[in-house]
Protein backbone atom coordinates (compact mmCIF):
# COMPACT_ATOMS: atom_id res chain seq x y z
CA UNK A 1 0.00 0.00 0.00
CA UNK A 2 2.81 2.34 0.87
CA UNK A 3 4.45 1.56 -2.49
CA UNK A 4 1.28 2.52 -4.35
CA UNK A 5 1.03 5.77 -2.39
CA UNK A 6 4.67 6.55 -3.13
CA UNK A 7 4.16 5.84 -6.85
CA UNK A 8 1.00 8.06 -7.00
CA UNK A 9 2.78 10.84 -5.18
CA UNK A 10 5.65 10.69 -7.68
CA UNK A 11 3.26 10.85 -10.63
CA UNK A 12 1.51 13.93 -9.20
CA UNK A 13 4.86 15.62 -8.64
CA UNK A 14 5.89 14.86 -12.24
CA UNK A 15 2.66 16.35 -13.62
CA UNK A 16 3.12 19.48 -11.52
CA UNK A 17 6.73 19.82 -12.69
CA UNK A 18 5.82 19.42 -16.34
CA UNK A 19 3.00 21.93 -15.93
CA UNK A 20 5.42 24.47 -14.51
CA UNK A 21 7.71 24.02 -17.52
CA UNK A 22 4.95 24.56 -20.13
CA UNK A 23 4.56 28.27 -21.07
CA UNK A 24 1.19 29.80 -20.22
CA UNK A 25 0.40 30.64 -23.86
CA UNK A 26 0.72 26.97 -24.82
CA UNK A 27 -1.35 25.85 -21.87
CA UNK A 28 -4.23 28.10 -22.86
CA UNK A 29 -7.38 26.53 -24.25
CA UNK A 30 -7.64 26.26 -28.04
CA UNK A 31 -10.87 26.88 -29.95
CA UNK A 32 -12.02 26.13 -33.47
CA UNK A 33 -12.89 29.19 -35.51
CA UNK A 34 -14.31 29.64 -39.01
CA UNK A 35 -13.11 32.23 -41.54
CA UNK A 36 -16.17 34.33 -42.49
CA UNK A 37 -14.98 35.97 -45.74
CA UNK A 38 -13.04 35.10 -48.86
CA UNK A 39 -9.45 36.26 -49.42
CA UNK A 40 -8.52 36.50 -45.74
CA UNK A 41 -4.79 36.92 -45.02
CA UNK A 42 -3.15 34.50 -42.58
CA UNK A 43 -0.29 36.76 -41.43
CA UNK A 44 3.07 36.27 -39.75
CA UNK A 45 2.46 39.06 -37.20
CA UNK A 46 -0.50 40.92 -35.66
CA UNK A 47 -0.09 43.74 -38.16
CA UNK A 48 -1.93 44.49 -41.41
CA UNK A 49 1.39 45.35 -43.09
CA UNK A 50 3.10 42.07 -42.20
CA UNK A 51 3.77 39.30 -44.72
CA UNK A 52 1.20 36.52 -45.00
CA UNK A 53 1.57 32.77 -45.18
CA UNK A 54 -1.66 32.03 -47.01
CA UNK A 55 -4.93 33.50 -48.30
CA UNK A 56 -7.86 31.65 -46.82
CA UNK A 57 -11.35 31.13 -48.22
CA UNK A 58 -14.66 31.57 -46.43
CA UNK A 59 -15.46 28.49 -44.33
CA UNK A 60 -11.83 27.54 -43.63
CA UNK A 61 -11.37 26.10 -40.12
CA UNK A 62 -8.52 27.42 -37.95
CA UNK A 63 -7.45 26.82 -34.36
CA UNK A 64 -7.55 29.96 -32.23
CA UNK A 65 -5.12 29.99 -29.29
CA UNK A 66 -5.00 33.63 -28.20
CA UNK A 67 -5.67 37.29 -28.81
CA UNK A 68 -3.34 40.15 -29.68
CA UNK A 69 -5.05 43.49 -30.15
CA UNK A 70 -7.35 43.28 -33.18
CA UNK A 71 -5.98 39.86 -34.17
CA UNK A 72 -6.51 36.25 -33.14
CA UNK A 73 -3.43 34.10 -32.78
CA UNK A 74 -4.24 31.00 -34.81
CA UNK A 75 -2.80 27.75 -36.06
CA UNK A 76 -3.45 26.54 -39.58
CA UNK A 77 -1.78 23.51 -41.19
CA UNK A 78 0.74 23.36 -38.30
CA UNK A 79 1.75 26.99 -38.91
CA UNK A 80 1.25 29.64 -36.21
CA UNK A 81 0.15 33.13 -37.29
CA UNK A 82 -2.52 35.83 -37.00
CA UNK A 83 -5.91 36.70 -38.54
CA UNK A 84 -8.03 39.79 -37.90
CA UNK A 85 -10.61 39.01 -35.20
CA UNK A 86 -13.47 40.43 -37.27
CA UNK A 87 -12.74 37.81 -39.97
CA UNK A 88 -13.06 34.74 -37.75
CA UNK A 89 -16.31 33.40 -36.26
CA UNK A 90 -16.05 31.91 -32.76
CA UNK A 91 -18.62 30.77 -30.25
CA UNK A 92 -19.59 33.37 -27.65
CA UNK A 93 -18.13 31.12 -24.92
CA UNK A 94 -14.78 31.00 -26.76
CA UNK A 95 -14.73 34.77 -27.20
CA UNK A 96 -15.41 35.32 -23.51
CA UNK A 97 -12.72 32.86 -22.45
CA UNK A 98 -10.13 34.35 -24.78
CA UNK A 99 -11.05 37.85 -23.69
CA UNK A 100 -10.51 36.99 -20.03
CA UNK A 101 -7.25 35.12 -20.40
CA UNK A 102 -5.27 36.38 -23.35
CA UNK A 103 -6.24 39.84 -24.58
CA UNK A 104 -3.40 42.35 -24.49
CA UNK A 105 -3.44 46.04 -25.33
CA UNK A 106 -1.22 46.96 -28.24
CA UNK A 107 -0.23 50.63 -28.34
CA UNK A 108 -0.54 52.28 -31.72
CA UNK A 109 2.76 52.98 -33.43
CA UNK A 110 1.43 56.45 -34.29
CA UNK A 111 0.50 57.48 -30.74
CA UNK A 112 3.72 59.46 -30.21
CA UNK A 113 3.49 61.49 -33.45
CA UNK A 114 3.05 65.19 -32.70
CA UNK A 115 2.85 66.56 -36.26
CA UNK A 116 1.47 65.39 -39.58
CA UNK A 117 5.04 65.08 -40.90
CA UNK A 118 5.88 62.50 -38.23
CA UNK A 119 3.10 60.23 -39.54
CA UNK A 120 5.03 59.66 -42.77
CA UNK A 121 3.30 58.85 -46.05
CA UNK A 122 -0.43 59.41 -46.48
CA UNK A 123 -2.73 56.44 -45.79
CA UNK A 124 -5.05 55.00 -48.38
CA UNK A 125 -8.69 56.04 -48.67
CA UNK A 126 -10.96 54.35 -46.12
CA UNK A 127 -14.52 54.49 -44.84
CA UNK A 128 -16.80 53.27 -42.08
CA UNK A 129 -16.15 49.58 -41.49
CA UNK A 130 -12.46 49.78 -42.48
CA UNK A 131 -9.78 48.71 -40.02
CA UNK A 132 -6.02 48.48 -39.71
CA UNK A 133 -2.93 50.67 -39.95
CA UNK A 134 -4.36 53.17 -42.44
CA UNK A 135 -7.27 53.87 -40.10
CA UNK A 136 -4.88 54.29 -37.15
CA UNK A 137 -2.88 56.83 -39.10
CA UNK A 138 -6.06 58.65 -40.12
CA UNK A 139 -7.25 58.71 -36.50
CA UNK A 140 -3.94 60.14 -35.25
CA UNK A 141 -4.01 62.87 -37.91
CA UNK A 142 -7.53 63.79 -36.79
CA UNK A 143 -6.29 63.88 -33.18
CA UNK A 144 -3.33 66.12 -34.05
CA UNK A 145 -5.67 68.60 -35.73
CA UNK A 146 -8.15 68.52 -32.87
CA UNK A 147 -11.07 66.67 -34.47
CA UNK A 148 -10.89 63.35 -32.61
CA UNK A 149 -10.35 62.20 -29.03
CA UNK A 150 -10.08 58.70 -27.60
CA UNK A 151 -7.96 55.65 -28.34
CA UNK A 152 -6.28 54.80 -31.63
CA UNK A 153 -8.03 51.50 -32.20
CA UNK A 154 -7.72 51.24 -35.98
CA UNK A 155 -11.49 50.79 -36.35
CA UNK A 156 -13.44 53.20 -38.56
CA UNK A 157 -16.61 53.55 -36.50
CA UNK A 158 -19.14 56.29 -35.76
CA UNK A 159 -16.68 58.43 -33.79
CA UNK A 160 -14.08 58.42 -36.55
CA UNK A 161 -16.72 59.11 -39.21
CA UNK A 162 -18.03 62.03 -37.16
CA UNK A 163 -14.52 63.49 -36.81
CA UNK A 164 -14.00 63.19 -40.59
CA UNK A 165 -17.30 65.01 -41.18
CA UNK A 166 -16.20 67.88 -38.92
CA UNK A 167 -12.90 68.17 -40.77
CA UNK A 168 -14.58 68.04 -44.19
CA UNK A 169 -17.02 70.79 -43.22
CA UNK A 170 -14.28 73.15 -42.02
CA UNK A 171 -12.04 72.31 -44.97
CA UNK A 172 -14.78 73.11 -47.50
CA UNK A 173 -15.00 69.53 -48.74
CA UNK A 174 -18.10 67.49 -49.47
CA UNK A 175 -19.32 66.23 -46.08
CA UNK A 176 -19.64 62.43 -46.37
CA UNK A 177 -17.82 61.00 -43.34
CA UNK A 178 -15.71 58.94 -45.78
CA UNK A 179 -11.96 59.54 -45.89
CA UNK A 180 -11.73 59.70 -49.68
CA UNK A 181 -8.57 60.72 -51.56
CA UNK A 182 -9.45 64.45 -51.48
CA UNK A 183 -10.01 64.34 -47.71
CA UNK A 184 -6.78 62.42 -47.13
CA UNK A 185 -4.77 64.90 -49.24
CA UNK A 186 -6.24 67.87 -47.36
CA UNK A 187 -5.86 66.30 -43.91
CA UNK A 188 -2.26 65.21 -44.50
CA UNK A 189 -1.19 68.41 -46.26
CA UNK A 190 1.97 69.62 -44.57
CA UNK A 191 1.17 73.12 -45.66
CA UNK A 192 -1.05 73.27 -42.59
CA UNK A 193 1.89 72.88 -40.23
CA UNK A 194 3.83 75.73 -38.69
CA UNK A 195 5.98 77.74 -41.10
CA UNK A 196 8.07 80.74 -40.09
CA UNK A 197 7.60 84.09 -41.83
CA UNK A 198 11.10 83.75 -43.28
CA UNK A 199 10.35 80.35 -44.85
CA UNK A 200 6.80 81.11 -46.05
CA UNK A 201 6.56 81.95 -49.79
CA UNK A 202 3.37 83.89 -49.00
CA UNK A 203 5.43 86.36 -46.95
CA UNK A 204 7.89 87.25 -49.70
CA UNK A 205 8.58 91.00 -49.62
CA UNK A 206 6.54 91.48 -46.43
CA UNK A 207 8.59 92.76 -43.49
CA UNK A 208 6.19 95.22 -41.87
CA UNK A 209 2.46 95.99 -41.71
CA UNK A 210 2.99 98.94 -44.06
CA UNK A 211 3.94 96.45 -46.80
CA UNK A 212 0.39 95.01 -46.75
CA UNK A 213 -2.64 96.67 -48.35
CA UNK A 214 -5.44 97.08 -45.80
CA UNK A 215 -7.89 94.24 -46.54
CA UNK A 216 -11.67 94.21 -46.50
CA UNK A 217 -13.40 92.60 -43.55
CA UNK A 218 -13.63 88.82 -43.84
CA UNK A 219 -14.90 85.89 -41.82
CA UNK A 220 -14.55 82.07 -41.59
CA UNK A 221 -15.26 80.55 -45.01
CA UNK A 222 -13.90 83.55 -46.95
CA UNK A 223 -10.95 83.21 -49.32
CA UNK A 224 -8.81 85.30 -51.64
CA UNK A 225 -6.45 88.28 -51.42
CA UNK A 226 -8.19 89.92 -48.45
CA UNK A 227 -7.73 86.77 -46.36
CA UNK A 228 -4.13 86.55 -47.53
CA UNK A 229 -3.46 90.10 -46.26
CA UNK A 230 -5.10 89.22 -42.94
CA UNK A 231 -2.92 86.11 -42.55
CA UNK A 232 0.22 88.08 -43.46
CA UNK A 233 -0.49 90.70 -40.78
CA UNK A 234 -1.30 88.06 -38.17
CA UNK A 235 1.89 86.16 -39.00
CA UNK A 236 4.00 89.29 -38.69
CA UNK A 237 2.56 89.84 -35.22
CA UNK A 238 3.06 86.19 -34.23
CA UNK A 239 -0.58 85.08 -34.07
CA UNK A 240 -0.78 82.98 -37.25
CA UNK A 241 1.83 80.20 -37.59
CA UNK A 242 0.74 78.13 -40.58
CA UNK A 243 1.51 78.62 -44.26
CA UNK A 244 -0.23 81.55 -45.99
CA UNK A 245 -2.96 79.93 -48.10
CA UNK A 246 -5.58 82.72 -48.54
CA UNK A 247 -8.23 80.50 -46.92
CA UNK A 248 -10.08 81.61 -43.77
CA UNK A 249 -9.78 78.21 -42.11
CA UNK A 250 -9.79 77.01 -38.51
CA UNK A 251 -6.19 78.13 -37.92
CA UNK A 252 -6.96 81.63 -39.20
CA UNK A 253 -10.06 81.85 -37.01
CA UNK A 254 -8.07 80.84 -33.92
CA UNK A 255 -5.30 83.34 -34.79
CA UNK A 256 -7.89 86.13 -35.07
CA UNK A 257 -9.34 85.14 -31.69
CA UNK A 258 -5.90 85.24 -30.08
CA UNK A 259 -5.27 88.71 -31.51
CA UNK A 260 -8.71 89.92 -30.39
CA UNK A 261 -8.07 88.64 -26.88
CA UNK A 262 -4.77 90.55 -26.74
CA UNK A 263 -6.57 93.78 -27.67
CA UNK A 264 -9.60 93.30 -25.46
CA UNK A 265 -11.94 92.91 -28.45
CA UNK A 266 -14.90 90.57 -28.79
CA UNK A 267 -13.39 87.12 -29.46
CA UNK A 268 -15.65 86.00 -32.30
CA UNK A 269 -12.93 85.00 -34.79
CA UNK A 270 -14.33 87.42 -37.39
CA UNK A 271 -12.01 90.00 -38.94
CA UNK A 272 -14.51 92.88 -38.70
CA UNK A 273 -13.94 96.63 -38.73
CA UNK A 274 -12.62 96.85 -35.14
CA UNK A 275 -10.23 93.93 -35.63
CA UNK A 276 -8.86 95.27 -38.93
CA UNK A 277 -8.34 98.74 -37.42
CA UNK A 278 -6.52 97.29 -34.40
CA UNK A 279 -4.36 95.11 -36.66
CA UNK A 280 -3.52 97.66 -39.39
CA UNK A 281 -4.18 100.99 -37.67
CA UNK A 282 -6.64 101.82 -40.45
CA UNK A 283 -10.28 101.12 -41.32
CA UNK A 284 -11.19 98.27 -43.63
CA UNK A 285 -12.61 99.30 -46.99
CA UNK A 286 -15.84 97.31 -46.72
CA UNK A 287 -17.32 93.94 -45.82
CA UNK A 288 -16.78 90.93 -48.05
CA UNK A 289 -19.80 88.61 -48.06
CA UNK A 290 -18.72 84.96 -47.81
CA UNK A 291 -19.38 82.90 -50.95
CA UNK A 292 -21.87 80.10 -50.32
CA UNK A 293 -22.63 76.79 -52.01
CA UNK A 294 -26.30 76.74 -53.05
CA UNK A 295 -27.51 73.14 -53.22
CA UNK A 296 -30.11 73.42 -55.94
CA UNK A 297 -32.16 70.31 -55.17
CA UNK A 298 -31.80 70.69 -51.42
CA UNK A 299 -33.84 73.88 -50.94
CA UNK A 300 -31.72 75.98 -53.31
CA UNK A 301 -34.44 76.27 -55.97
CA UNK A 302 -36.45 78.51 -53.67
CA UNK A 303 -33.55 80.70 -52.47
CA UNK A 304 -33.99 83.04 -55.45
CA UNK A 305 -37.72 82.99 -56.29
CA UNK A 306 -39.22 83.49 -59.74
CA UNK A 307 -39.44 87.19 -60.58
CA UNK A 308 -36.58 88.09 -58.19
CA UNK A 309 -34.00 90.65 -59.34
CA UNK A 310 -30.36 89.91 -58.47
CA UNK A 311 -26.80 90.90 -59.39
CA UNK A 312 -24.29 88.77 -61.28
CA UNK A 313 -20.50 89.13 -61.17
CA UNK A 314 -18.34 87.38 -63.74
CA UNK A 315 -15.32 85.92 -61.91
CA UNK A 316 -12.85 86.24 -64.79
CA UNK A 317 -13.60 89.83 -65.89
CA UNK A 318 -15.01 91.28 -62.67
CA UNK A 319 -17.88 92.84 -64.65
CA UNK A 320 -21.30 92.96 -63.01
CA UNK A 321 -24.87 93.28 -64.31
CA UNK A 322 -28.44 92.91 -63.06
CA UNK A 323 -30.71 90.04 -64.03
CA UNK A 324 -34.15 88.73 -63.19
CA UNK A 325 -35.25 85.14 -62.72
CA UNK A 326 -37.80 84.17 -65.35
CA UNK A 327 -38.37 80.48 -64.61
CA UNK A 328 -36.51 77.18 -64.48
CA UNK A 329 -36.83 73.93 -62.52
CA UNK A 330 -33.61 71.98 -63.15
CA UNK A 331 -31.65 75.23 -63.03
CA UNK A 332 -32.35 78.97 -62.99
CA UNK A 333 -33.48 80.68 -66.21
CA UNK A 334 -32.66 84.40 -66.18
CA UNK A 335 -32.79 87.50 -68.35
CA UNK A 336 -30.74 90.72 -68.34
CA UNK A 337 -32.92 93.37 -66.72
CA UNK A 338 -32.15 96.10 -69.30
CA UNK A 339 -30.43 96.68 -72.63
CA UNK A 340 -27.40 98.00 -70.68
CA UNK A 341 -27.24 94.75 -68.72
CA UNK A 342 -27.49 92.78 -71.97
CA UNK A 343 -24.57 94.81 -73.37
CA UNK A 344 -22.48 93.98 -70.29
CA UNK A 345 -23.36 90.30 -70.67
CA UNK A 346 -22.15 90.41 -74.28
CA UNK A 347 -18.94 92.19 -73.21
CA UNK A 348 -18.30 89.50 -70.58
CA UNK A 349 -18.61 86.92 -73.35
CA UNK A 350 -16.00 88.67 -75.53
CA UNK A 351 -18.35 90.55 -77.86
CA UNK A 352 -20.61 87.68 -78.90
CA UNK A 353 -22.88 85.41 -76.93
CA UNK A 354 -21.67 81.87 -76.25
CA UNK A 355 -22.62 78.50 -74.73
CA UNK A 356 -19.27 78.47 -72.92
CA UNK A 357 -19.57 77.94 -69.16
CA UNK A 358 -18.38 80.85 -67.01
CA UNK A 359 -17.75 80.97 -63.25
CA UNK A 360 -19.96 83.67 -61.69
CA UNK A 361 -21.19 84.95 -58.34
CA UNK A 362 -24.88 85.65 -57.77
CA UNK A 363 -25.78 88.21 -55.08
CA UNK A 364 -29.31 88.19 -53.71
CA UNK A 365 -30.91 89.11 -50.39
CA UNK A 366 -27.56 89.55 -48.56
CA UNK A 367 -26.09 86.27 -49.84
CA UNK A 368 -23.46 85.51 -52.47
CA UNK A 369 -23.73 82.15 -54.22
CA UNK A 370 -21.19 80.32 -56.41
CA UNK A 371 -22.68 79.63 -59.84
CA UNK A 372 -22.03 79.10 -63.55
CA UNK A 373 -23.67 80.57 -66.63
CA UNK A 374 -23.65 80.55 -70.38
CA UNK A 375 -24.52 83.80 -72.19
CA UNK A 376 -26.42 82.49 -75.22
CA UNK A 377 -30.01 83.84 -75.54
CA UNK A 378 -32.47 81.02 -76.26
CA UNK A 379 -36.09 80.03 -75.69
CA UNK A 380 -38.71 82.37 -74.30
CA UNK A 381 -38.28 85.81 -72.73
CA UNK A 382 -40.48 88.03 -70.59
CA UNK A 383 -38.72 91.46 -70.55
CA UNK A 384 -39.45 93.62 -73.60
CA UNK A 385 -36.88 96.17 -74.71
CA UNK A 386 -33.84 94.60 -73.07
CA UNK A 387 -32.22 93.73 -76.46
CA UNK A 388 -31.93 90.07 -75.42
CA UNK A 389 -34.05 87.67 -77.42
CA UNK A 390 -34.68 84.86 -74.94
CA UNK A 391 -33.14 83.87 -71.60
CA UNK A 392 -29.79 82.43 -70.42
CA UNK A 393 -29.04 79.62 -67.95
CA UNK A 394 -27.50 79.83 -64.48
CA UNK A 395 -26.42 76.61 -62.75
CA UNK A 396 -25.71 76.05 -59.06
CA UNK A 397 -24.33 73.08 -57.13
CA UNK A 398 -25.74 69.83 -58.57
CA UNK A 399 -28.36 71.54 -60.75
CA UNK A 400 -29.17 69.81 -64.06
CA UNK A 401 -29.72 70.67 -67.70
CA UNK A 402 -33.27 70.76 -69.03
CA UNK A 403 -32.61 68.64 -72.11
CA UNK A 404 -30.64 65.72 -70.65
CA UNK A 405 -31.82 65.98 -67.03
CA UNK A 406 -28.20 65.40 -65.99
CA UNK A 407 -25.63 67.30 -63.94
CA UNK A 408 -23.35 69.14 -66.38
CA UNK A 409 -19.67 68.60 -65.53
CA UNK A 410 -18.45 71.84 -67.13
CA UNK A 411 -21.01 73.89 -65.20
CA UNK A 412 -20.05 72.16 -61.94
CA UNK A 413 -16.35 72.83 -62.50
CA UNK A 414 -17.18 76.49 -63.01
CA UNK A 415 -19.24 76.48 -59.79
CA UNK A 416 -16.21 75.05 -57.97
CA UNK A 417 -13.99 77.84 -59.33
CA UNK A 418 -16.56 80.40 -58.19
CA UNK A 419 -16.40 79.03 -54.63
CA UNK A 420 -12.82 80.35 -54.46
CA UNK A 421 -13.87 83.87 -55.48
CA UNK A 422 -15.42 86.67 -53.45
CA UNK A 423 -17.65 89.61 -54.26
Amino acid sequence: MSKLMTRATAMIALVVLLGALVPTALAAEAYTGTVNKDKVFFRSRADTDSVYYAVLSKGTKVTVTGVRGDFYKVEYKKQSGYIMRSLVNLSSAARRALGKTNETAVASRYAQAKTISELGSRPGACAKGSYGRDVEKLQRALQIKGYLSGALDGRYGDQTAGAVEKFQKEAGLKVTGRADSATIRKLFSREKEEVSAKDDPGMKGITSISDISVPNTTRPGSSGRHVKALQQALKLKGYYRERIDSSYNKATTEAVKRFQRSRGLKQDGIAGFSTIKALFGKDAANYTIPTEQLKWFDGGNGAIPKGATFQVKDVSTGLTFTARRWSGYNHLDAEPLSSGDAATLKEISGGSYSWRRRAILVKYNGHVYAASMNTMPHGEDSIPGNDFDGHFCIHFYKSKTHETNRVDGDHQRAVTRAMNASW
